[in-house]
Parts: C-alpha cells; structure tokens; sequence
C-alpha cells in the first residue's frame, strides 16, 4: 500500500457518505449502520478470536453459501463473522444463517478503521470471497500475522488489467495473500502474474458448481406449482433498461399463452418500487411477494420484491432468463438456474462469466437473445416444448457433471493453512457477556460465574457496606480481597508507575475497548487458562472513559486458594531447594509457550500450601515468538531479588534470599536440571 492511497482513501471519505445518503433515498438501509463503515461499533467480546468471512455482496454470499454452512458444521464452537458491504447482503446473510454467524458491515479502507476492526474482532484467520481486496484490510493483516486466504478467486482480462494499471497506487497486495483457490486456469495464472507465489496458489474450481438446492426449497416450489398450475417464467437480477425489454417479450408470450406467469426479479431492492410503477403503466396486472398474497388466475406478475427467495423462483420456473445480460453490465452466473434444472436463457452480454457461459453455449444448454423479440420467441418455444427444456437441463447437468468438489476441496485447504482453528470445546471468550452502563462505561464480565453484574463490583465501598471485604494488598496501589462464592475474589484497578504516575496516577492513552489494559489483560488470561498454564481466573473488566482525555480501567480476578507471593515467603522463611525448583519450571513453562511477562518480578511468583507455583498481573504482557526477551525476563526478576534484599537490609527487615544460594536452584528448575 503507498502513502499516496493512505491519502486519497481519506479525502473520498465524505463522498462516499454522501453517495450513500443519496443512494438512501431509494434504498433506506444505506443511511443505516454508517458506524459500522468506520469500524466504530461495539463488536460482542464472544465474536472475537473466530473466523472472518467477507462476501461483498449478494452473489459472494450465495456462492459461499455451502462452504460457511460446512464450515458451521465442522467448526460449532468456532465464532464466524460474515461482512459484507451491501444492504441486500446483509439481510441475505440473516436469512440464510441467522444467528449462526455474526454480520457486519465490512469498514472503508482507511487506516484508522481497519486497525479498529482488527482491534476489536481479533480473527484467526480471514477468508475473501472472489476478488474483495484492499490495502489497508490487507496490510493490517499481515502485521498481526492474520493468514488470509482468497477463495472461489476469479479474475478476468479487465480486471488484471486494472491491477496492472494501479499497482504503483495499491501496491503489492498480492503478496500479502497466503493462500488463493482460484476459480479456472485462467484465473490462476493473472493471479500469478500479478505477484502471487506459485506456491501458494491453486485451481479448485467453482463453488456454484457445488449449489445442492435445500429440500425445503424443492418442497415449496412443487407446492407452489402445483397450486398455481400455470407456466412460469422466471427473469432474475434484472437491471434498469432491461425491464421493458422483458415486458415487451411478455407481452407477446401473454399473446401465445394467456395463463403465463412471470416472475420479475430486480437485482437492487431500491429498484422494486420502479419495477412496480413500470408494470401498472405497462397495463400488467400484478401482486408483490412482499405483500403476502400469492398470483391469482388473472394477476400475470409475480414483483420479487423480498430477499433470499430466488432459488425457488428458479425451482418454481420452466424456464429462467438470467439478467445484467441485455445491457453491457456483464451478466449475473447462471449456475443456479442449472442447479435447479431449469433452462437458460440470457442476453448476449455475459463477459463476468464468459467461461460458464461459453461451456454451456458449446453443449447447447442455453439460449441467446438480443432482443426483446427473441427473447419472447425464445420464452415461447421453451414453454411449449417440454422435451426441449428437458434436452437443455440435461445438456447443462452433463456438462458440469465433473466439476463438483470446489467446496471439499477448499474445505482442505482453510483446515490446512490455518490448523489453529479451534475444532473442539467452545472458547471461554464466548462466555463473555458486554455491559454498557453508560456511553463512557464497558464491561466484559463471565456470564459463566455470574447470574447478573453490576458497575458497582468494581467499586470498593460497595463489597464493604456488604461486608464482604477480608483485606487488602497494598504495593503501588490497593487490591481488596472479597468474600465470594465458588472463589474469593480479587478486586483492582490501575495505577501507573514511575515519573508518569506522579502526576498521572491512573489515566491511560484513549485507545479501542478491546485492547485496553483492563480487557486485554482479561483475554490473556482465559487464553492462558485454556492451555492449562498456572494464572489466575480473570473474571470482569472495565473500561471507563474519563473525561476529556484518556481512560482508567478495572479487573476482577478469583483468588488463588491458599497462596502468597514469593517476596511475602522470602520475608517470614527460606524456601526449599524444591520450592526453587518449582518457580524455575513454572517460568519456563510460560516461555514455552511464549508468553512474554511484562514484570516478572518477586511480587507476582506465587506458592500455594500444595507447594505449586503461580504467576500473576500481566498488565501489558502478551505471547511473543521466542527471543532475547526471555533472558531478559530472568534478569528482570534476578534484579528485584536483589532490589528487595536491599530495601530489607537498609531497613534491618528479614529477606531469606541468597544469590549464590538460591538463583541457581531457579535456574535449574527453569533449565529442566
């Protein structure tokens, strides 16, 4: 990504607001969600760590349709968001999936929204259907080491040579892809051309060569059918100018078969309103789907003016015309229509799809029009023709009858790029609840340890007028401990350290919720918990926003049974050799899994009376690919050895610590001796 598209994706900003409160006076779900488009939602905590699909859109979403559902299937626990970018997409993704996945507008481009998103939905891995690539997306992705795979991946001659073009403004983006299951030979080689390593890339087809339609869907159409008892055509993703070509080719069929029905689908809901007004002023007698009622003998349209329901039209139909196709818009993929055996036609303009289409123009499986009378003429001979449409179903069914396995095959490949995907139990992240007591106010609390949550556990004065404060740990700040059920509870809130906390005892930087001190040190924590390592049991944060600058933050954890830290040990005894050893270990462990601490240091090594060891307050820690601060963290600790042994001297305190004693059982314990 270059510095001059950082730049020019800012300055579109507000006219791309502007199209889309215009585009709303049509369609009035553009002027809805604009927080999503800047990434400046609340995003639930349970969403986080899971699995990003992006679809722009309607076709995207259609083709990706059995992947996600295999997906829902072989990954239950597994969070799956779907973003998308249109409004048809959206109330698609909810149709077809419900609350199975989270959706969400994907945000515009810009730097600052797309760390945001990223911030805040933290995935795994990202999954892009066809060709919905941006820099920005890309770049953040790449720095947070998120695997992005381009799957069903198409690109045509135009295309290519539209990157070709702008690569000096995009950059090299392709680059940044880890894996592309491309759609045809063709497609794979541009996308190697382009900068795509030959490695990482891979034919595998098309997913709608995969589209099985639901046998509900099947149900519904032959019910339909058969109550209606009437030829039925079908026109689908119809654009502006098409239309009253269509009309014009129904009205003479009306003329051959008075009982027809057609069934008129425009591809944009902000165009079913026009749609209806061309067909009153056509003389059509028509109903809307959107209304409830279904056709009658002499209503002769059928406007589909819902979402998601095309797949039984094309079921319901005896014969489809595919759209976009009349008017140089490209064509709409007719792999539907085949996959519900119902014959093709189009018009002559379908170079978005010129391969589906050539193969079912070299096997005689669909018929051409480019005009509004051979398209009626088409409409008629098929109509009255059963054993021609017959004869174009199985044309189609034959000639696609090899290319099934896009969906198992990509299956495979996300399983192998991205095996971290988590396959079993469900992550305690779902488990987390989102309260906002007030615009300024967001907490994440375990709706697994509590029934229902208050602001107010995080506040002192509330556990003491309960009475269920039993003491208090002091160091830089106050921690309270707090009588509860199963665990006791520890409560506290941050405080800053050195110079900065002289004058600035408690404010930290202004930054997104999910990864401020409080929440991130949370996740940490389950995260930590999950893979069984010896931390305690995070159970609430908060963030508060204060005013004007800045934010201060809370945590509640359990308390550890039966546990002091090693400086409160170091003070009453001398630890044992084992005891030693034991810490040793219990550090390595945690480099082991590469999870660098912050501030190991005497104070937050712990022993509980079974002689296990604990490690605590990772306030800024996090994992990390193992370096030299591993070392670093043994000499961090090493130090406030030494630094509390001197405190306890000038003092004429008790430490039991020796260096020459007591670091190298440590060491060997941490070293495995």
């Amino acid at each position: 990504m270059t510095a001059v598209y950082r730049l020019l994706i800012r300055l579109l900003m507000p006219a791309v607001f502007l199209y889309l409160w215009l585009r709303g006076r049509k369609a009035p779900a553009y002027r809805q969600r604009w927080n999503e488009r800047l990434a400046r939602q609340t995003i639930p905590a349970s969403c986080r760590h899971g699995l990003l699909i992006h679809c722009v859109s309607v076709g995207e979403t259609v083709a990706a349709r059995q992947l996600i559902d295999s997906l829902l299937d072989d990954y239950p626990n597994l969070p799956i968001t779907l973003s998308s970018m249109t409004p048809t997409a959206a109330d698609l993704a909810f149709k077809l999936f419900g609350n199975r996945v989270h959706h969400l507008y994907l945000p515009f481009d810009t730097p600052g929204a797309m760390r945001r998103f990223f911030d805040k939905l933290a995935p795994e891995a990202v999954l892009v259907l066809e060709t919905e690539l941006w820099p920005c997306f890309l770049r953040e992705a790449k720095q947070r080491q998120i695997p992005v795979l381009l799957l069903n991946a198409r690109m045509s001659e135009k295309s290519f040579a539209s990157y070709h073009r702008f690569a000096w403004l995009v950059g090299h983006i392709w680059e940044q892809l880890d894996w592309v299951a491309a759609q045809t030979q063709a497609s794979l080689e541009r996308f190697i051309n382009l900068g795509v390593s030959a490695d990482r890339a891979a034919l595998r087809g098309n997913l709608k060569f995969d589209s099985h339609v639901p046998v509900d869907v099947l149900a519904a159409a032959t019910a339909l059918k058969q109550r209606w008892g009437r030829p039925v055509w079908v026109a689908a993703s119809t654009h502006k100018g098409e239309d009253e070509q269509i009309l014009r080719a129904f009205e003479q069929v009306l003329q051959e078969i008075p009982s027809a029905l057609l069934i008129l689908v425009p591809r944009h809901p902000e165009r079913f309103a026009n749609v209806g007004e061309l067909l009153a002023n056509a003389g059509l007698s028509f109903v809307s789907r959107s209304s409830g009622r279904e056709p009658q003998a002499n209503d002769q349209v059928l406007l589909g003016d819902t979402m998601g329901e095309l797949l039984l039209w094309y079921a319901l139909a005896d014969v489809a015309f595919v759209g976009g196709s009349l008017i140089a818009r490209g064509g709409h993929n007719p792999l539907e229509p085949v996959a519900t055996h119902t014959p093709v036609i189009t018009g002559p303009h379908v170079f978005n799809f010129k391969d589906i289409y050539q193969r079912l123009a070299n096997a005689e499986a669909v018929r051409f029009a480019t005009s509004a009378e051979q398209l009626a003429w088409h409409c008629l001979e098929l109509l009255t023709d059963a054993q021609l449409r017959h004869k174009l179903q199985q044309a189609a069914q034959n000639e696609f009858a090899q290319d099934q396995g896009a969906t198992a095959a990509m299956l495979v490949d996300i399983k192998t790029q991205v095996p971290q995907l988590q396959r079993g139990a469900a992550s305690a992240m779902q488990q987390v609840e989102v309260l906002q007591p007030s615009k300024r106010e967001t907490i994440w609390f375990r709706k697994d340890r509590f029934d229902d949550f208050s602001a107010q556990y995080f506040t002192a004065d509330f556990w003491q007028a309960q009475g269920k404060v039993k003491g208090a740990a002091t160091g830089r700040s106050t921690a309270w401990f707090i009588a509860s059920e199963p665990t006791d509870m520890l409560l506290r809130h941050y405080y800053r350290g050195g110079l900065v906390g002289k004058v600035n005892k408690d404010r930290f930087k202004r930054e997104e919720v999910s990864i401020s001190r409080a929440m991130a040190e949370f996740e940490l924590l389950l995260a930590l918990r999950e893979r069984d390592l010896p931390v305690p049991e995070p159970l609430a944060a908060r963030y508060v926003a204060a005013p004007l600058w800045g934010y201060r933050a809370d945590i509640l954890v359990a308390v550890i049974a039966g546990a002091k830290d090693v400086f409160k040990l170091l003070g009453e005894r001398q630890l044992a050799s084992q005891e030693w050893n034991v810490l040793g270990a219990t550090i390595r462990l945690l480099h082991d899994h590469e999870v660098y601490h912050s501030d190991l240091n005497c104070h937050n090594l712990m022993l509980d009376e079974n002689g296990k060891a604990w490690i605590v307050d990772f306030d800024k820690c996090g994992f990390r690919e193992p370096g030299e601060w591993q070392q670093a963290n043994l000499a961090r600790l090493l130090r406030s050895f030494k630094k509390e042994l001197g405190k306890a001297e000038e003092a004429k305190h008790d430490f039991h610590w020796q260096e020459d004693r007591d670091w190298p059982l440590l060491l060997a314990g941490y070293q495995g001796d």
